[in-house]
């Protein structure tokens, strides 16, 4: 290790010391080798990294003072001061080679500061022949000084003369805003958009309400159509049920099976309200049985029926083929029938 090495721990330790424990640093002012002689605990890599730490922090120059080729230079760190952090203000006095240079104690020259320490460096002789002093102030703010930062002028002699120093204002951080008490809100909205579950959730009651919306619509439509159908004599229903059997297009897709069942109980169910007759229940048989005895299915009509059921029956349960122009006669038939039926009985009942 180099001499300056060696020098610049010495200064540290010695620096620290008088930050720490200033009575401890005056009982080992002499000698010089009890003042630097090492001690437990106290030469810790850990002091010495932050006083390291804190000695090479950027500092602001505030001004220098000069006189008769003395001078004195204030740096601040930070370069504001600021009532939630203490402040480093190094006071570095320069001086040609045997020229002496006293000041006076400082500490009650302070103005706005609750608490103020000092430790001084060795002196340290330039290229130049200039001695250099550094004094280094730890500074506590006060929170709400009456005259704001400052230090006050002092008296330095320099050979026997006497100089007045001009007061040094530190600038301070600007205040907070005045807090009157009242609410102070900017009430601005802020749009959060909502979790995805939150937004699954409500799309799937949005289609459930659709789907129950269209159900009941569907309800409602089916419930006029039967009310309106209730209302309606044999005949006319009989016709309503058939022009909505030839909607649902079972020829043109050829499911004549399908065609030929609901085609019967057209029929049927025209013969049960017009005659009474349990006609949708019965078999072909049964129903002719039934049908024989009745005044209105006189031979002619009842023989009519039997061709028309028993070509239905063909379809519907033996599979025989059918062919438009089949089921076409068999509509017309069907019609036919229910046509002469009803305008039979308008007639009785007019």
């Amino acid at each position: 290790m180099n001499v300056k090495a060696m020098w610049d721990r010495r200064v540290l330790r010695h620096s620290w010391r008088k930050i720490v424990c200033p009575a401890a640093y005056e009982k080992l002012q002499t000698p010089l080798d009890r003042r630097f002689s090492p001690r437990r605990g106290e030469n810790t890599p850990i002091l010495r990294c932050c006083l390291l730490f804190i000695l090479t922090l950027p500092t602001f120059a505030l001004e220098t003072q000069t006189f008769n080729n003395t001078s004195l230079s204030f740096s601040l760190d930070p370069p504001v001061i600021d009532p939630a952090r203490d402040a480093l203000l190094v006071l570095t006095v320069t001086t040609p080679v045997g020229v002496e240079v006293l000041l006076p104690d400082l500490r009650e020259r302070f103005r706005g500061f609750s608490r103020v320490e000092y430790f001084s460096k060795e002196p340290a002789t330039t290229p130049d022949h200039f001695t250099r002093r550094e004094i280094h102030w730890l500074l506590t703010p006060e929170p709400v000084p009456e005259n704001g930062y400052s230090l006050r002028p002092f008296v330095i002699e320099v050979d026997q003369n006497s100089f007045a120093t001009r007061p040094v204002v530190f600038p301070a951080a600007p205040l907070p805003e005045f807090v009157t008490g009242e609410i102070q809100a900017d009430l601005n909205p802020i749009r959060i958009p909502p979790p995805a579950h939150i937004v699954f959730m409500w799309i799937g009651i949005g289609l459930i309400s659709l789907a129950l919306l269209m159900c009941l619509a569907y309800a409602l439509k089916h419930l006029r159509r039967v009310v309106r159908e209730r209302r309606m004599s044999p005949g006319e229903r009989a016709y309503a049920e058939l022009e909505r059997l030839l909607q649902r297009g079972y020829v043109a897709r050829g499911l004549y099976k399908e065609f030929y069942i609901e085609l019967t109980h057209v029929v049927r169910r025209y013969i049960q309200r017009a005659h009474g007759i349990a006609a949708p229940v019965k078999t072909t048989e049964e129903f002719l049985r039934a049908a024989a005895g009745h005044p209105r299915f006189h031979g002619e009509v009842l023989q009519r029926l039997r061709e028309f059921l028993e070509s239905a029956d063909l379809v519907k349960f033996a599979g025989a083929a059918a062919t438009p122009s089949l089921a076409e006669s068999s509509t017309s038939a069907a019609r036919r029938y229910i046509e002469s039926d009803a305008s039979k009985g308008m007639v009785e009942n007019g």
